[in-house]
This record gives structure tokens, C-alpha cells and sequence, in this order.
């Protein structure tokens, strides 16, 4: 490149920079974003422990309304119960549940949550299997045991999934996920009904869905199948890995950069971006999101690959894996379905493999425009139009049940 050819490139670059610098120092000049504030005012706020079979404890904080229907909401992958306690009036479920009357009892999974809540890790070689079959039945039996009452179930993404894996009455033996009979009737009868919020019974798309294309693609079937791989050798190697959340040290102190993150073109497929705010993003990402293991993401990757919900492929021979999804009919809990058009895990898979599939007498199947995946817990309307539907059809199931 010659002097006269580079004068342009340099004002260019130099009017980049100089654009860069300028939208940079007005980003330092607005509020910062995510600070956290009190929303929890006149509510008796406690803290909880259950131990799991294998010896983990997981910490529960509660809304404490004894004379409420009991309500135990469980947070999605690489989430923490805080995903449903967001430090904003508006976008706060669980508080809106408290002051509606019910029991709020929030979970995190092991290795999840923010102190004093955070779960016991354990050595992270856990898989959804487990959360399912040790998590699960710690956190129902353990508020069905405070309250003395049937529990209502809330599970964002793959909170609701395991809801579906739960009610399958799944167990290990010989290492290996079966249904046994006995635990399906017990985990019924230990239910009074369920909320799925964007959880996917299957990951299966339309042909000419953008996702059908993404992992049906030679090229995108080949980096899930590198990233099973991967992750199989990261469950002996270093099987905790680290989210958004877990990336406090790193952050600490630096919100504008959390806001950054949260709103890049990876994380901003999870939500639909016109109807969140910068604000509430940041807040999920500071309070709502945490790690996983490598075992999850073994039985993710599997999933999305295969299209359908299968055991962690370690514990069973090929072929033979037990098949969630092909087990949904054994769900009979009365179940509201809820999803948003724009959600990445797809509605019509919700509909298709989920509610057309159970066996419940009781069930309701709402897919909301406007909405994607995670923004059905913190969009800018979620307390209009999401949480008063589930609150009004907790409370109409529990009538009926009163009823009968």
C-alpha cells in the first residue's frame, strides 16, 4: 500500500476509533446496570436444606406463606433459582407468586446458586440423569415433608424437562436409567401440578426452520458431535464448566461488561431482544445464570444431535439408552404448557412431544407472541402477561382439586 492509498485507511481507522471511544465513554456515563435492589419488602424470607441420596446438600430460599399452596420453582440449564428471583419489582416471579399467596420455595440444582443458597457441587461429574433422580425427589419430598402438602412444580427450560424426567419415575440400575412403576404413582401423588416454562420434550425442528438447518447441516452436526466429544473428555479431565455466572472473580465490579456479554449475538439468541431490556439481561446474568457439568452438556449436544431426550450415553450401551421422550405418555400431572413464538426450543416440539403426548386429563398448552426463551421469566411484560397466567392457573387447579 502506497502513502496516497493509505491516507483513506488511516481516517478511517482513525474515525473508528474515534466512534469506538466515543459510544465508549458514553456507556461509562449511563446507570449502571444491574445493581441490585430490594423488592422482597413485608415478605418472611427463610433458608432451607436437603440432602440428597449421595450426600450433597441443596440450600432452598423461601417466601414463607405456610397457609399457601406450597410452589417449587426449578431453573433451567446453566441457571440458578435466582433466574426466578431477579433483584427488580418487574421482573421477579417468585415475589409476585409470594404476594399472590403462595408457599415460594426456590431451588438450585447441585453446584448451582449464590450464597447463602448455593448447592453443594460435589465432584461435577453429575448428568441431567442425576439431577433428575437425586435432585428432584430431595427438593418434593423435601417441602412436601415441611409443608405437609402436595407441591405445584415451576420449571423454566430444563427445570420443566426435568419435571417430565421425574414424573417418568426414573431411577439407576446397574448404572443404567429405567422407569420402575412404583416411583411414577409416588412422584404423582407427590405433585399437584406443574408449569413448564420453554422446556422441550425434544429438540426437533421443522425442515426450513434456521435450527433444522444449523444442526442438520454436515458442517453444524459435525461441531455437536466435536463438542460431545469434547465434553466426554472434559467429565474426567475438568468436568465443572464455568458459565456467565461463574465468572464472578473475573467480573466482579465490572457490570457494563456483564451487560456487554449479555447482550452478544450467542446470548441474544435465548431471548427476543425488542422485548427485553439491557437492565434485565444484565440482571440475569449476574443473579439468574451459573455452571454446569460436562456430563449435561454430553446429554445437550446428544440431544440436539439426535432430536431426541436420551440417558447420558456413558451408562448404557448404543441403542440401548433409555428414551425420555419416548416415555412422555407415562406423564399423566395436570401440566400448563407455556412457550413464546420465538422461542429457540421451538413450540411446536413443546406441543408436538410434550403436551400431545402426555396422558393428563388436566393440561393447557399457551404459546405467547413476542417472546423467546429466557425473556418468558424477564421480559419487559413478563409480570403482565406471563406470571398472573400462572398464578391464575395454579389457583384454579388447586380449587378444582379442593373441589373433588
Amino acid at each position: 500500500m502506497d502513502g496516497r492509498s493509505s491516507v483513506p485507511f488511516k481516517i478511517a481507522t482513525t474515525a473508528s476509533a474515534g466512534l469506538y471511544g466515543y459510544y465508549a465513554y458514553l456507556g461509562t456515563r449511563t446507570p449502571i446496570p444491574g445493581l441490585p435492589q430490594e423488592v422482597a419488602g413485608g415478605l418472611d424470607v427463610e433458608r432451607h436444606e436437603f440432602v440428597t441420596p449421595d450426600g450433597l446438600t441443596l440450600r432452598l430460599k423461601r417466601y414463607a406463606n405456610p397457609d399457601g399452596p406450597p410452589v417449587l420453582l426449578c431453573p433451567g440449564f446453566g441457571s440458578n433459582g435466582g433466574a426466578f428471583d431477579l433483584p427488580r419489582k418487574d421482573i421477579n416471579m417468585a415475589v409476585h407468586l409470594a404476594r399472590a399467596g403462595f408457599d415460594v420455595w426456590i431451588s438450585s440444582w447441585r453446584g448451582c446458586g449464590h450464597d447463602p443458597y448455593e448447592s453443594d457441587g460435589g465432584d461435577w461429574t453429575h448428568s441431567i440423569d442425576t439431577l433428575a433422580i437425586y435432585d428432584a425427589p430431595t427438593l418434593v419430598e423435601g417441602v412436601a415433608e415441611v409443608t405437609g402438602k402436595r407441591v405445584y412444580w415451576i420449571g423454566h427450560s430444563m427445570g420443566g424437562h426435568i419435571l417430565y424426567m421425574f414424573l417418568q419415575g426414573v431411577r439407576f440400575e446397574d448404572g443404567h436409567v429405567v422407569s420402575d412403576p412404583a416411583l411414577v404413582r409416588r412422584h404423582h401423588e407427590q405433585l399437584a401440578g406443574g408449569v413448564t416454562i420453554g422446556s422441550p420434550p425434544a429438540f426437533w425442528y421443522p425442515k426450513g426452520n434456521p435450527y433444522y438447518l444449523l444442526f442438520k447441516s454436515k458442517p453444524g452436526a459435525a461441531v455437536i458431535n466435536a463438542g460431545i466429544q469434547q465434553m466426554l473428555l472434559k467429565e474426567v479431565t475438568a468436568p465443572r464448566i464455568v458459565g456467565i455466572g461463574g465468572m464472578g472473580n473475573a467480573l466482579d465490579g465490572h457490570p457494563r461488561a456483564v451487560m456487554a456479554l449479555s447482550r452478544t449475538p450467542f446470548v441474544i439468541s435465548t431471548y427476543c431482544r425488542r422485548n427485553t431490556t439491557k437492565d434485565a439481561t444484565t440482571c440475569l446474568a449476574l443473579f439468574g445464570q451459573g455452571d454446569a457439568s460436562a456430563g449435561m452438556y454430553v446429554q445437550l449436544f446428544q440431544a440436539i444431535a439426535e432430536g431426541t431426550f436420551l440417558e447420558h450415553p456413558g451408562r448404557a450401551e448404543p441403542g440401548q439408552q433409555y428414551d425420555y421422550t419416548d416415555n412422555m405418555d407415562l406423564v399423566s400431572l395436570p401440566l400448563l404448557f407455556l412457550t413464546g413464538n420465538y422461542d429457540f426450543a421451538n413450540p411446536g416440539a413443546i406441543k408436538r412431544f410434550g403436551y400431545e403426548r402426555v396422558s393428563s386429563d388436566i393440561k393447557q398448552y399457551v404459546n405467547l407472541p413476542g417472546y423467546g426463551h429466557t425473556d418468558l421469566l424477564m421480559g419487559r411484560n413478563a409480570a403482565e402477561d406471563v406470571y398472573p397466567m400462572i398464578s391464575s392457573w395454579l389457583n384454579s387447579l388447586a380449587k378444582e382439586q379442593d373441589r373433588t
